[in-house]
């Protein structure tokens, strides 16, 4: 799912940054990109690079402001550079009530929101 939002962003000529929880999950997301079909390669880049799509963990956005995918439990403090932001949301308890807190956050400071459930698409 990630990776096709990637794509689409690209696409439409904007700069990704996905933020990520940890190292291991920056080298997993890398690791997905580089498996994606030879006819859709994805220019990426580790860490805050001034690559089209960024994957990092780190507390800096680096060049990056138009479109950040949160895969923290937290929001950065940051966030509102970014002409978007979109939250995943997978199944975990701890994880999906972050994210709750996260939408209401959203909510309560007048931000436009929208919710698109995916898990159907993805699933399978």
């Amino acid at each position: 799912m990630i990776c096709q939002l990637v794509k689409k962003s690209l696409a439409l000529g904007q700069q990704v940054l996905c933020l990520v929880p940890d190292d291991n999950a920056v080298k997993l997301l890398d690791s997905y990109i580089w498996q994606l079909q030879s006819s859709s390669f994805i220019p990426h880049g580790i860490g805050n690079k001034s690559a089209p799509v960024a994957i990092s963990c780190d507390s800096d956005p680096g060049d990056h402001h138009q479109i950040l995918i949160n895969l923290q439990h937290s929001i950065p403090t940051w966030f509102s550079r970014f002409d978007r932001v979109i939250e995943i949301i997978y199944q975990d308890d701890d994880y999906e009530q972050a994210k709750r807190e996260n939408f209401l956050f959203y909510k309560q400071r007048g931000y436009a929101l929208s919710y698109h459930d995916l898990s159907e698409k993805f699933s399978g």
